[in-house]
């Protein structure tokens, strides 16, 4: 757990810092999506021949629900989606989901796996996990083409492992979902 990019993850963008714009929550969150939006909406990434949408419904001061899902977390635990509070961890990797999804191809960096998740009715996620970096990607496959694959995937969330624990945890799933496909 390392919490800044090395030297074998230089593909990755450097950290947006709030002090770089003096501290102005504002700008700081106005660059945070000027950057997702070039990544997701101006442009789209593939993975696997597919691209990776962002998902384009309006949540909060006329940016995309799937921006403010990757840089908020729930006050109220993982399951909640009241409550949900920006974090400056996310913030600062807003710029990674697409280098990472563009690099789960070619690099054992990125430890790709589907897991199924429970909520309302079950459903298959793509987890792309950084265990140098502690951050982990999550996608929603959507549709299915001829071949049976996913004709798309929805950029679902991001989170930051925040403890040895949970990093272990994380690393079984990945374990547990490679056995599984």
């Amino acid at each position: 757990m390392s919490g800044a990019v090395t030297d074998r993850l230089d593909w990755l963008p450097k950290l947006l810092v709030l002090s770089d714009f003096g501290g102005d929550w504002k700008a700081y969150i106005d660059a945070a999506y000027d950057g997702f939006a070039e990544d997701f909406i101006r442009s789209t990434p593939e993975l696997f021949g597919k691209i990776v949408k962002s998902k384009r419904y309006v949540s909060y001061n006329g940016q995309d629900h799937s921006f403010w899902h990757c840089i908020e977390e729930s006050a109220d635990g993982p399951k909640s989606e009241e409550n949900r509070i920006p974090k400056i961890g996310l913030i600062e990797r807003i710029r990674w989901p697409r280098p990472i999804i563009e690099h789960v191809s070619s690099s054992s960096d990125v430890l790709a796996w589907t897991e199924t998740v429970h909520g309302r009715g079950a459903k298959d996620r793509l987890h792309l996990f950084v265990p140098d970096e502690d951050y982990c990607v999550v996608l929603d496959p959507r549709g299915r083409g001829e071949d049976g694959k996913p004709s798309y995937y929805y950029l679902w969330t991001t989170f930051l492992c925040e403890s040895e624990r949970q990093h272990q945890k994380l690393l079984r799933r990945y374990e547990r979902g490679r056995k599984k496909n």
